[in-house]
């Protein structure tokens, strides 16, 4: 038995990169249940929009990002759709980011495929607006004269779902889902001017600048980093609004599982240096 510890102490560094690939791959590759502590900002969020009367005020989400943070900020956006969509709530999708366009443009478009839901009558996506605060400010009181052609260059008026849409005051909450401090600005010239709710949707470098706004109320709820969409993930499969736990909670069993190997295999390698030194020194 310590003969075989001792062998840690000096394991070929390719097996550790295979068993460590193995940790990383089966996650992704196969369906490991795994589940996840949620945070009581996520939850927020959830509980939120769980609340939000179907076929009522819709939730706004604003695809604030860039290409290079949708790894993190894609599972997010597709997690929250599923929870509106399964329920019944209707989505107002745009984006401030000139890179979001397209991005949003994609999500909104598959999910509610899934769905079964229509362009103009269950969701309406606005693509890109240039101005970023004067749009925040615009539709604070007419939200025709902000957005006056969806992305398919639709009227507003011809949008059936927008008809009784005219301000934040029609609006349930608006989710900004960014890589930077868009967030900020939505709190600054919608939530404290115009008093929309307001919720964050960070990378998880981004998400701790939050808290303050979380402590204070100016945000409802933040979902932080892969971990945020892996919890909001864990929620609508629990609740059977969605049947499986997509690329969130698959990345985030991969992470916790290769760490957990790298730490046995810290531990077992420290053992075997050990062992070999004892039996060295009887030597």
């Amino acid at each position: 038995m310590l003969k075989f510890l001792a062998k840690f102490g000096k394991l070929d560094r390719r097996i550790v990169f295979a068993l460590l690939l193995a940790a990383i791959l089966i996650p992704l590759l196969f369906s490991v249940k795994s589940h996840f502590y949620v945070d009581a900002a996520t939850r927020s969020i959830y509980d939120y929009v769980d609340h939000i009367e179907p076929n009522g005020r819709p939730l706004m989400i604003s695809f604030d990002y860039d290409p290079q943070v949708a790894a993190e900020l894609d599972p997010m956006a597709r997690a929250v759709l599923r929870h509106c969509f399964a329920r019944g709530v209707k989505v107002v999708g745009l984006s401030l980011a000139p890179q979001g366009d397209a991005i949003g443009e994609g999500i909104i478009t598959k999910v509610a495929k899934e769905y079964g839901k229509k362009n103009g009558i269950d969701y309406c996506y606005f693509g890109y607006r240039p101005g970023m605060t004067i749009i925040m400010l615009q539709m604070g009181v007419n939200v025709k004269k902000a957005l006056p052609l969806d992305y398919y260059q639709t009227p507003y008026d011809s949008l059936p779902m927008m008809h009784n849409i005219h301000n934040y005051d029609d609006i349930a909450l608006v989710l900004s889902l960014a890589g930077s401090t868009y967030p900020y600005s939505w709190i600054i010239f919608a939530g404290t001017k115009f008093k929309v709710k307001i919720a964050a949707g960070q990378t998880a470098v981004m998400a701790p600048d939050n808290y303050p706004f979380l402590q204070t109320g100016q945000l409802v709820g933040q979902l932080g980093g892969m971990k945020g969409g892996a919890e909001y993930e864990q929620l609508i499969v629990e609740a059977g609004y969605y049947h499986k736990s997509d690329i969130a909670s698959k990345a985030m069993s991969a992470i916790a599982y290769s760490h957990l190997l790298i730490i046995l295999l810290i531990i077992l390698g420290n053992i075997g240096y050990f062992i070999s030194k004892k039996i060295e020194q009887k030597k």
